[in-house]
């Protein structure tokens, strides 16, 4: 359907011009030259704003929800339920077949990048084409694409990283849903073959603006249209306190560790220098499986990813895969085993995922050294909050930038610091030097977590992305 006439055809409109579309989109500073431009809601704004724009970067034809509003010397398509169209219409522009992809969508506050990556590493041990597409970019199959920095794209950049694949058989793709996606409804018309919700924790109030608004965007994923009925990880304290309404407004099948009544339960048994034991009573897997994971909550997860593609595959499949080398996304439950002592890089940056880290490793070691930062242009009132969770589990604090972005540092720190007495705390602006006066007090008996950035590359600050990983930092300081 690379004809205008085709595509006009498909909108049942009357254009008989046989116009070459060469490409689509729906950002006018991606239109190119036989480009068609999609004029459709934004966040703040219409696309229809940007039809002069699109005009001059080379669009031959614009289609949009709205009426023409003044003369243009390119064909106009206007179709008033475009957006409940344009999924549809973005796989028969492509040459995609809906049928040929198994979309699977996860969401939570904290868990979803793990969950995705390691179903996805679980289908490709099984020889099935995979992609896993959310905080670090796409994975397919084997290669790393890059995507435009959205954990979740939108249906226009997900239809032309589907066309990447080549299709052999029907491919598995592992997506996150983040609470923004799933309420701007970025991928609300796509049919998915499982759904999951891992858990709610306070997060993104400064786009949400309250809690109430974040829990219903995380919980929206339930109404999303699935093939098998959405899960729901059950050991969680807001899914917990939300049980009823979850129930009462949705049909879901919860995944628990606690509750062995739960359609998918599952018992475990960490280990901290040998492999973990995990035993499923899955209502298509009833097996047991070592893994070597670490902290121990990176357990859950990998339930969790089991049960998102438990329903896919037989147990005798699923029990003939080696899970003992299932790794963890980049940057998450990071352990460098130094000559100094150990080092645990993540990319917590909310106050249940510190807790949840911190409360593990506090039963791990007898000491923690702590280097943390606090986003800027972000959800202001969880900084004191992550402060007291670092004060309650770390016996030294480092307080440092975290993409400071267009907030003074000075200001975020006073957020979180404003009334403690900590006698431990240290604050450094530059992240480089908090890591590196941190390696200087690490040895044998304690460990030095370094939250926040996790795989990020980049620090962003006044419009400016510094480079910077914190894994980098800590090899470049030791070998210094």
């Amino acid at each position: 359907m690379n004809k205008l006439s085709s595509i006009a055809k498909f909108f049942r409109v009357d254009c008989q011009a046989e116009i070459d579309i060469l490409g689509i989109s729906d950002d006018s500073r991606n239109i190119k030259s036989g480009y068609l431009f999609v004029a459709l809601p934004g966040i703040n704004s219409h696309g229809i704003s940007f039809v002069n724009d699109a005009i001059s970067n080379g669009a031959v034809c614009i289609l949009s929800d709205q009426p023409q509003s003044n003369n243009t010397d390119i064909p106009y398509i206007f179709y008033k339920d475009l957006k409940q169209k344009i999924t549809q219409f973005l796989f028969k522009f492509h040459g995609l077949d809906p049928d040929h992809f198994l979309f699977h969508g996860v969401t939570g506050t904290n868990g979803k990048t793990s969950t995705a990556f390691m179903a996805h590493q679980m289908v490709r041990k099984l020889d099935k084409p995979s992609c896993y597409i959310g905080t670090f970019g796409a994975i397919i199959n084997d290669e790393l694409i890059a995507t435009k920095g959205n954990t979740t794209p939108g249906i226009f950049e997900l239809c032309q990283l589907l066309t990447i694949i080549q299709l052999t058989q029907k491919t598995f793709i592992f997506l996150e849903l983040s609470s923004h996606a799933l309420d701007q409804g970025r991928l609300s018309s796509l049919i998915f073959a499982q759904t999951m919700l891992l858990n709610i924790q306070s997060d993104h109030l400064d786009y949400h603006s309250t809690l109430e608004k974040y829990i219903e965007a995380k919980l929206s994923i339930l109404a999303l249209s699935s093939v098998n009925t959405p899960l729901v990880f059950r050991d969680s304290v807001l899914i917990e306190s939300n049980i009823q309404a979850i129930q009462k407004n949705q049909t879901v099948q919860f995944i628990s560790s606690k509750e062995s009544s739960s359609p998918f339960s599952y018992s475990k048994e960490f280990n901290r220098d040998v492999p973990s034991k995990i035993h499923f009573q899955f209502p298509s897997f009833n097996s047991s499986v070592e893994v070597s994971l670490f902290p121990q909550f990176n357990l859950d997860n990998f339930a969790c990813a089991m049960g998102l593609i438990s329903n896919s595959f037989f147990t005798s499949e699923l029990t003939n895969i080696s899970y003992e080398n299932i790794k963890l996304p980049p940057g998450r439950s990071d352990l460098l085993k130094l000559d100094q002592g150990h080092v645990f890089i993540d990319f917590a940056h909310d106050p249940e995922s510190m807790k949840n880290i911190l409360f593990s490793l506090a039963e791990l070691y007898d000491e923690i050294l702590l280097i943390f930062g606090c986003g800027g242009d972000r959800d202001k009132e969880k900084r004191i909050r992550m402060m007291r969770v670092a004060e309650e589990f770390s016996q030294s604090i480092i307080f440092t930038s975290d993409n400071s972005r267009n907030e003074s540092f000075d200001c975020i720190a006073a957020d979180a610091t404003q009334d403690s007495n900590f006698q431990n705390l240290v604050i450094i602006k530059s992240r480089e030097e908090a890591i590196k006066q941190g390696l200087l007090y690490l040895n044998k008996s304690n460990i030095l977590v370094i939250l926040g950035k996790g795989h990020e590359v980049v620090m962003e600050e006044k419009g400016n992305n510094i480079p910077f990983n914190d894994r980098e930092c800590v090899l470049k300081s030791i070998r210094q």
